[in-house]
């Protein structure tokens, strides 16, 4: 159980770790100057938003050629896969840091199993994804900026560290319980 109390340590550093800005775009640089279809100039946003503490800042983008209102379900659906990659990457290094760090002896297909878990959960919560802002480019192709909650991740990796943890108990009481019948029979077979 210590193994993964250590793991929900190691992740939640993880995730605060990875909290570094992008550069600032300056005023001479060409970019800054692009103005929109809806004559707005290119948000600063667009060349990588900047990452804070408490969210995750990604770009989705709608496909040209649609309406504004299908490019803007396309492009939630593009940053809903990127966030979701991104809550992959820090769940698979925080396990393989933990594992590399720690030196686990032993099964590692038990933490390998609490990852491929922990993954799927987190990547299927949508809980508090929402849109901040959106840029029609020239050429009419929609981008959105959207955020996620880095403390809706923290609480799915607990879970899965919960779940695990009494997955894990149920599972060595069940060997237990075999186990036991296991000296019984033999005690009965034994007697006779």
């Amino acid at each position: 159980m210590t193994h993964i109390t250590m793991v929900v340590l190691t992740f939640v550093l993880l995730s605060a770790a990875g909290c570094k800005s992008k550069p600032a775009v300056y005023a001479d640089d060409p970019r800054s100057k692009i103005t929109g279809a809806e004559n707005i100039p290119r948000p600063e946003w667009m060349n990588g938003p900047a990452q804070t503490e408490e969210f995750y800042y990604v770009i989705g983008d709608g496909r040209p050629g649609m309406s504004k209102t299908a490019q803007q379900g396309t492009a939630r659906m593009d940053a809903q896969a990127k966030v979701a990659q991104w809550k992959a990457a820090v769940v698979m290094d925080t396990v393989k840091n933990y594992m590399e760090e720690s030196g686990v002896p032993g099964n590692t297909q038990i933490l390998m199993n609490f990852q491929q878990v922990t993954i799927t959960k987190s990547s299927a919560n949508v809980a508090g994804f929402d849109q901040v802002e959106y840029w029609l480019d020239q050429d009419g192709v929609y981008h959105g900026l959207f955020r996620y909650p880095k403390k809706n991740l923290e609480n799915d990796f607990k879970a899965g560290v919960s779940d695990f943890q009494r997955n894990q108990a149920a599972a060595f009481a069940e060997f237990k319980a075999q186990e036991a019948y296991r000296l019984l029979e033999a005690q009965m077979n034994g007697g006779n």
